[in-house]
């Protein structure tokens, strides 16, 4: 296994370790109100996706003929993470900075991890194909 793919390895084994932060999160702040309950079980719902997504690419990575797999999960579960943050962060109020940290805690992180295993994932993928 090269140094490239036990880097895309690592980061997707932080993807699902962030996921299921965030879902254990995601469900705290909406059972104890912290933020309005549909937006925290909306950010609840994209750690599961992320710790889904994290489990699926690790094993996935394993065979590094199979990366370009990843690209094309990674992008659907990028996009799906964006529309969940925008989802949440139309439903809260932002009266407050918990409301902001939330949104960017549980929802920006989790995309901005998806985005960086997609681009990994991408050049490893096309450097395989030549």
């Amino acid at each position: 296994m090269s140094a490239e793919v036990k880097r895309v390895k690592l980061l997707t084994l932080i993807e699902l370790f962030l996921g299921l932060a965030v879902l254990i999160g995601g469900i705290t702040v909406a059972v104890m109100s912290l933020v309005e309950q549909p937006a925290g079980f909306v950010i609840a719902g994209e750690g599961l996706v992320t710790l889904l997504f994290g489990a699926r690419a690790a094993l996935i990575v394993n065979v590094p003929a199979r990366i370009a797999k990843v690209v094309k999960l990674a992008l659907v579960v990028f996009l799906i993470q964006i529309a969940c943050l925008v989802v949440a962060v139309m439903l809260m109020d932002m009266d407050g900075k918990k409301d902001m940290v939330v949104a960017v805690c549980g929802g920006f992180l989790p995309a901005f991890m998806s985005f960086v295993i997609m681009m990994l994932s991408r050049g490893i993928a096309k450097r395989a194909e030549r």
